[in-house]
Formats: C-alpha cells, sequence, structure tokens
C-alpha cells in the first residue's frame, strides 16, 4: 500500500504468507541489487518489526514508489501502436537479457509485477520469489502467478535462476503478437 512522508511516496508490503528465512532473503536480495545496479529495481529496506497487528509485530518491506502502470494497463492504453508494443517486446527483451547475465530471476514476472512508466521504462516490483546467486540453495516458497508458470515449477524445491524462462517466453511472445494483432487484446482478454 502507498505510504506518504513529508518528503517521499513509497510502497510498503506486508507478508500474508510465511516465508522461511524472510530477512536473510531480503537482505541479500537488496545487497546483490545494490551491487548490480540494474535500472529495473526500485530502492527498497526489510524492517523485522514493521507493523503491530492483532497477531504480533510482523516484518515490512518499504520500497520507493514508482510512478508507473502495471503492465497489462500499460498494453491496454498502447495496443492499438504497433511500434509502442515492440518497442516493449524489445525492452523486455533486454531487461530479461541483463537478468540472465547476472543470474538474477524475478521468481513472478507477470503483469502485476512488471510496471512501465510513462517513457516506456520497465519497472519490477515484489522481490518475495526473487533469485539471486547468494539465495543458492535456499527454498522456492512462492511459486509466482498461474498461467505465467511452467505447471512443473509447482514442483521446484530450490529457488532457481531458470525459474522466469517460462514466463519470460510468455510475455514476450505475447507482446510481439499484440504488436501484430491487436485485436486479440479484445478477442481473448
Amino acid at each position: 500500500f502507498p505510504f506518504q512522508t513529508a518528503n517521499k511516496k513509497y510502497a510498503v508490503r506486508c507478508w500474508h504468507a510465511q516465508v522461511d528465512n524472510a530477512q536473510k532473503r531480503t537482505r541479500c536480495i537488496a545487497e546483490e541489487l545494490q551491487r548490480v545496479q540494474l535500472p529495473y529495481f526500485v530502492g527498497f529496506d526489510y524492517v523485522q518489526e514493521g507493523i503491530a497487528t492483532s497477531v504480533g509485530i510482523q516484518p515490512i518491506v518499504v520500497m520507493d514508489w514508482v510512478e508507473a502502470v502495471p503492465l497489462k494497463e500499460y498494453i491496454g492504453q498502447h495496443v492499438t501502436d504497433s511500434k509502442c508494443m515492440l518497442f516493449l517486446a524489445d525492452s523486455f527483451l533486454q531487461m530479461v537479457k541483463e537478468l540472465h547475465q547476472h543470474q538474477i530471476s524475478h521468481g513472478d514476472l507477470q503483469h502485476g509485477n512488471i510496471l512501465v512508466s510513462d517513457t516506456g521504462k520497465l519497472v519490477l516490483v515484489d522481490y518475495d520469489s526473487m533469485y539471486v546467486p547468494a539465495l543458492e540453495g535456499f527454498s522456492d516458497d512462492i511459486k509466482g502467478l498461474d498461467g505465467y508458470q511452467h505447471p512443473a515449477r509447482r514442483d521446484n524445491n530450490d529457488l532457481s535462476p531458470k525459474a522466469d524462462y517460462f514466463s519470460e517466453l510468455v510475455i514476450y511472445t505475447s507482446l510481439r503478437t499484440l504488436a501484430k494483432l491487436p485485436g486479440l487484446w479484445e478477442e481473448l482478454g
């Protein structure tokens, strides 16, 4: 949910599912993203004692707010502009290549976790199921949104740098197809 201070707007996230080693996972992810400095991620902090609830004090993640819209909304606004859709597909492919170069997988690539700015810049949010090399051997607890995940993903025990391969193909192929056949958006949507 959004949270506004006197100087800045943030996105604050609370877990509704138990994730083993959430603090260590989040620290490893934050350190790796800080190290690689890719433009697709927002700054964030893990706060162990973040919010008081009826079941006790719970951790939260505080992320920088991004002025952008979810991928699905952006596509809906631009689906008839084939140049824009091809640019979006190319931008997505470039992002994927850079993630692969750094052995990073988001783990839940889907229309709600990919934001697009008004300039077409892609930003990833929701890092709960992310893989970075420091998380080798950690359990794959959050499997991503059905429809974007290969059915065999449910059988994964460990996080993997290859977790996004299927969702990358689904998204990239869909963007390229919509650039050529924008009518499919209404027909199948």
